[in-house]
């Protein structure tokens, strides 16, 4: 039996069904609604938080940093800026729970790959404008290749003139030997002459000098075969470390080093002969000795009978016949064999091999009193380093920076010219106040005063030039020539003929060096120096580098005024040593100089504390709008049903 409103039942309970699926439809898109509401709040309270960036930051060095004391100061920010979305009354009710700063990048961090990242961003927006002066920009990788080249070709020249130096050494070995075999010649001539006087008292005298400077023979072969052994070995080390980096060389340069370097090898084999020679003097010398003494004992006993000799009172006519008493001895004095060095050795001209020593040693002293202008002193400042960010992630040893982290040859132009831009170097007008003026010369170099890193960059210089110098002798016939006679004339006629390409070597190394004072001097006065040395830009001869040697490099004479109107000036040489020195040490020293800089205005300012990128993760409680618990769940106390979520936003100033 069918029973009332059994219709209505059925009809209702459809439509609560057909409600129930409309209210589950609408909330799910309402919560789809809610969670990209939520990431645009996330997103949209990240941008405000990064842009409090440090202002005086990006006013000096266009680099953007958000300064924070504690990761606690960054979420509490940021949910500061995230409280107007949560709080608005709209279909999407949400609230915020734990906020926390799961990821926290600072400019310090990833070795420096985080300030690269910024340079390079604001770098490429065509703000490049650098002029290689000679050389185009193309050309520049050309360029530092030729760099490259000249110090491989430093370091085998510097290897190769102390090489020099010894080999003159060794000479002055053999000339020590030499006087000493010419001082026993004139002690046996002496002592001849006492014999054929009868003085056996003078004989005995010489001879006993004689004995005395036979003993020291030994000592001068061991002095001398000591000095042989060490430049021999001293020859093969060389040897193995310049075809170790043979690679870096061109092949006429190659050439030109390979003959050089064969002539000192040809002067070892050549000394092989004569150290044959003079061993032997050693067991020589013994015999000789054996012999002086046994010469002496047979004067003391004539001395002795002539000394206790009486003549015969009966027997006018009887007298002592002291020459025939002396006769065999003076016979057998006569038939000592007199040691001589027959060989060849020696410098003839010491006094122009002491004047090209003395420029070596120009450079060993200070280098700046010898290469800034007249009357100019170097800066004594010093940058404040208190809590570096190299000292703090392991980079503030100090020392010339080295490697390059900057991907490719435009990224290194890039980020060398921003440092040439907003840091200050010797010679320009410094651009902010600050308590470092060569700042560029400390990038490179890291040392803890302005002095010492000019003096570095000095040093520096100084290298790079004397190996492009040394290139351009080495190709120059004229220069190769000059060089060989003035050796010739300092070594003079010692016959080994090794012995003047190893002076020509050494004095191609020296006039290479003493070029490069001129350049280095001419590019601390504002001057310009090619790059690449011609005939007419050359500007120093054999006799000014002899003068160099005389006066200590201060001759007037020697003044490189008046030449420099082409080639690249001290900060084209500076954005060269930057090229190659781009890396870590680089990155982190530029943050030293920012902090140092930014602290004038801005005590306890750490760039370690200037975040570059932070990662949230915030957890948020939104409740359902369009399903409910139930009147019963009400009833009993089952609340609101809730649903949580947690996001995770990033953000930054990188890519």
């Amino acid at each position: 039996m069918r029973k009332r409103g059994e219709i209505t039942v059925f009809l209702t309970m459809i439509l609560v069904c057909v409600w129930a699926l409309l209210c589950g439809l609408v909330e799910s898109a309402r919560t789809a609604g809610a969670r990209c509401y939520l990431r645009q709040a996330l997103d949209s309270s990240m941008d405000s938080l990064f842009g409090q960036y440090h202002r005086k930051l990006w006013e000096s060095y266009r680099l953007l940093g958000l300064e924070y004391g504690t990761p606690g100061d960054l979420e509490g920010e940021f949910r500061e800026f995230l409280a107007p979305y949560l709080e608005a009354q709209n279909w999407y009710p949400l609230e915020a729970g734990e906020i926390s700063a799961v990821r926290l990048t600072a400019l310090t961090d990833e070795d420096g790959a985080c300030l690269e990242e910024q340079i390079l961003a604001y770098m490429k927006y065509g703000l490049l404008s650098t002029t290689w002066d000679e050389l185009k920009p193309d050309e520049a990788a050309e360029l530092f290749r030729a760099v490259k080249e000249a110090g491989a070709v430093k370091e085998a020249a510097g290897a190769y003139k102390g090489h020099a130096r010894e080999a003159v050494k060794l000479e002055k070995a053999l000339e020590q030997l030499n006087d000493s075999l010419e001082k026993q010649r004139k002690l046996w001539e002496t002592g001849a002459e006492r014999l054929r006087g009868c003085d056996g008292g003078g004989f005995l005298s010489q001879a006993a000098r004689l004995d005395t400077e036979l003993g020291k023979v030994p000592g001068l072969v061991k002095a001398y075969e000591k000095k042989a052994d060490g430049l021999d070995r001293k020859l093969k080390e060389s040897r193995n470390e310049y075809e170790s980096r043979a690679g870096d060389l061109s092949q006429t340069v190659r050439d030109g080093l390979e003959a050089e370097i064969r002539q000192y090898e040809a002067y070892t084999d050549r000394d092989g002969e004569r150290r044959r020679q003079v061993e032997a003097l050693d067991g020589l010398s013994q015999q000789n000795r054996e012999y002086v003494r046994q010469v002496m004992e047979e004067a003391r006993s004539v001395q002795e009978y002539i000394d206790s000799w009486e003549p015969d009172d009966e027997d006018e006519d009887d007298e002592l016949d002291e020459e025939a008493l002396w006769r065999p001895v003076r016979a057998r004095w006569d038939a000592y064999p007199v040691l001589a060095l027959n060989v060849e050795f020696g410098i003839q001209d010491k006094e122009t091999e002491g004047f090209l020593e003395r420029v070596q040693e120009l450079i060993s002293g200070d280098l700046l009193a010898l290469l800034l202008p007249e009357g100019e002193t170097a800066s004594e400042q010093r940058p404040d380093l208190t809590d570096a960010p190299s000292t703090l992630c392991g980079y503030g040893k100090g020392g010339e920076a080295g490697g390059n982290s900057a991907a490719g040859l435009v990224d290194r132009l890039m980020i060398g010219e921003y440092a040439l831009r907003y840091f200050d170097y010797y010679g320009r007008k410094p651009i902010k106040d600050g308590c470092c003026v060569y700042e560029t010369e400390y990038l490179l170099f890291g040392h803890a005063g302005d002095r010492e890193n000019l003096s570095s960059a000095a040093s520096r210089l100084l290298a790079v030039r004397e190996g492009l110098n040394l290139i351009h002798i080495l190709s120059d016939p004229q220069k190769r020539g000059e060089a060989e006679a003035l050796a010739a004339a300092i070594a003079g006629g010692t016959g080994l003929l090794p012995l003047v390409g190893v002076i020509k070597f050494f004095i191609m190394g020296v006039w290479a060096l003493g070029e490069a004072v001129l350049d280095v001097r001419a590019l601390f006065d504002g001057e310009k120096v090619p790059f690449l040395k011609t005939q007419d830009s050359w500007r120093l001869d054999l006799d000014g580098l002899v003068e160099m040697g005389k006066t200590g490099g201060n001759s007037g004479e020697l003044s490189s005024s008046g030449q420099g109107d082409k080639g690249m000036d001290y900060k084209g040489y500076l954005r060269l040593l930057l090229f190659f020195s781009m890396g870590p040490e680089t990155d982190f020293r530029m943050l030293d100089m920012i902090q140092s800089n930014l602290r004038a205005g801005q005590p306890g300012f750490r760039a370690d504390h200037c975040a570059h990128a932070v990662e949230m993760s915030a957890d948020v409680c939104g409740k359902h709008l369009f399903l409910t618990p139930g009147v019963w769940k009400a009833a009993a106390g089952g609340g609101e049903q809730r649903y949580e979520m947690t996001v995770a936003v990033t953000g930054g100033y990188g890519k």
